[in-house]
């Protein structure tokens, strides 16, 4: 698999569904849209970052090594222990949590996309398979702040 490639593609297809949620200024499939509270954006932002870091610790190393205090985190990240399953867990419940509103079927293709990423990463699969769910659980996580995500009220 030609994986610089895929996280180009990966990396074009986030920004294309970001740029066209901020273009059009509203969820493209509005009847079935929630709004979001700040907390629970909040969380979602902080979720999604935190499995941004583990995804880049394990892929792009010497990235992330360049930053001194991400080093360390990302060496616990890699050791493929009990550290690195919490720091994967974790955020990765937090974010099904804080989506917990939005429509069914796209938060079961969410929570499916998060356990096939885990599971492909801590159990022996080939690499192309746990690339496989990785492509899932962005294209999931892209889609469903463009597509079902309202933000907060604005204050009056």
């Amino acid at each position: 698999m030609n994986q610089p490639f895929l996280w180009g593609a990966l990396l074009a297809f986030a920004i294309v569904a970001g740029a066209l949620r901020l273009v059009v200024g509203h969820p493209l499939l509005r009847s079935r849209s929630v709004r979001v509270g700040p907390l629970g954006a909040a969380v979602a932002l902080v979720s999604g970052l935190l499995l941004v870091f583990h995804c880049a610790a394990m892929f792009f190393g010497p990235w992330i090594n360049a930053l001194p205090l991400l080093q360390a985190p990302a060496d616990m990240v890699r050791s493929m222990g009990v550290g690195s399953e919490i720091a994967y867990w974790v955020p990765a419940a937090l974010l099904v949590l804080a989506w917990r509103r939005v429509w069914w079927p796209a938060l079961a293709a969410l929570a499916v996309a998060v356990v096939g990423v885990g599971v492909t990463m801590y159990w022996p699969y080939p690499l192309a398979v746990h690339l496989a769910w990785l492509t899932a659980i962005i294209v999931v996580g892209s889609l469903i702040p463009t597509l079902l995500l309202r933000g907060p009220r604005a204050a009056r």
